[in-house]
């Protein structure tokens, strides 16, 4: 026997002696994406990554949104893990990696929508190994009454009714809708919310008007910490809250969310001069300040020269805040003639003027302090 020939059988036989001791990998041919094998949630499966470069796929449907863990475990000491996720339509998501040679690795995923998922499984250092590597995958629902993420789709609640949902995936917004059939004070609150070692929910509130405007919000000050939002509404109608986290974050707990209601009636239109509310010598009006910044207007009509007196008592009193009424006096082409205001909040106020012509005269009351109130005021004309 030749030198050479020995030198060809004795490779031949030592590489069929490495592909013998080699275990064969059930799960192949799926060395491509499209040749993924299918794991359930609660399956695992045990590989190889042979020969060197070699790479393995995996599939899952999901049925709902939910937390995805993929976690890499009992790897060859000389294996340096790597996990990539990839979409339904096998565009690459995200990836995690192991630290060093020999460690596990464990990436969570959020599942925003259902559908197949997959895994890819590689080693960094481009190696091959003749022990098998562990995958498991598990799955956590989060059912969400979804879709509500935009305000079109925002989710009908009524005062008084709490709801209880979900920020889930991360970057996730809830928006709520709710009819207000009169003027008054608006209440929304955010509780309960998501309280973790990792991270806790910064809740905000947004309000937006019936044509979907930006109106005003309120944010926690911290992370954990409740939140509420107080707002006078001047009009009936239908108005939106959305609900977000300001850390961008998602979680698997739900926050509490309520909306209430204080109806505050007024005898409106009546806060411009042309508007203004007919009233009689000697009657007295009980009226509302609200919303915040309100004005209100009243007319009478004085047949003949003499002293005139008009009155505001029983002003709003709060610890928290009083009204600092003023009454102004127009005379019969609008036009401004006087005022009186109150010394400080909470005081009863008087405006005393000679009238010298018979005709219609004005008046408005307001606020000093722009507030708005819960309490009628009393107002009278003598």
């Amino acid at each position: 026997m030749s030198r050479s020939l020995l030198i060809f059988l004795l490779f031949l036989m030592a590489v069929l002696s490495s592909a013998a001791g080699q275990q064969a990998d059930a799960n192949e041919p799926n060395n491509e994406i499209g040749d993924a094998t299918d794991l359930s949630s609660s399956q695992s499966a045990s590989a190889s990554i042979y020969p060197a470069g070699d790479g393995d796929f995996y599939s899952i449907f999901i049925e709902s949104q939910g937390v995805l863990q993929a976690q890499l475990s009992n790897v060859p000491a000389e294996m340096k893990g790597r996990i990539d996720f990839y979409g339904r339509n096998h565009e690459w998501i995200t990836r995690k990696d192991a630290e060093n040679p020999g460690e596990g690795v464990v990436l969570t995923v959020d599942i925003g929508k259902p559908g197949w998922y997959y895994f890819g499984i590689g080693d960094l250092n481009g190696g091959s190994y003749g022990s098998d590597y562990s995958l498991a995958l598990s799955f956590e629902p989060v059912i969400d009454e979804e879709p509500n993420g935009e305000i079109g789709d925002a989710t009908e609640v009524a005062p008084a009714g709490q709801v209880d949902a979900y920020i889930f995936p991360a970057g996730d917004g809830d928006f709520y809708k709710v009819f207000l059939n009169s003027s008054g004070i608006l209440n929304a609150s955010l509780s309960n919310v998501p309280q973790a070692i990792t991270g806790s929910m910064r809740g905000r509130i947004d309000l937006y008007g019936k044509n979907m405007n930006w109106i005003t919000r309120k944010d926690a000050e911290d992370p954990g910490d409740d939140v509420l939002l107080t707002v006078d509404i001047g009009n009936p109608g239908w108005y939106y809250l959305g609900v977000g986290d300001l850390n961008g974050g998602s979680y698997n707990t739900t926050y509490g969310f309520l909306v209430s209601f204080e109806p505050v009636v007024d005898m409106e239109p009546d806060n411009e001069i042309a508007d203004a509310t007919e009233i009689q010598k000697g009657s007295e009006v009980k009226r509302f300040i609200f919303p915040a910044g309100d004005v209100e207007f009243y007319k009478i009509y004085i047949d003949a020269p003499g002293s005139l007196q008009a009155s505001l008592s029983d002003v709003p009193k709060s610890t928290k805040a009083s009204m600092k009424g003023r009454i102004d006096l127009y005379g019969k082409n609008y036009n401004w003639i006087t005022r009186a205001d109150a010394q400080k909040p909470g005081d009863d106020v008087l405006l005393k003027v000679d009238i010298d012509k018979a005709g219609w005269y004005y008046f408005g009351v307001v606020d000093l302090n722009g507030g708005s109130f819960d309490t009628e005021y009393t107002f009278k004309v003598t």
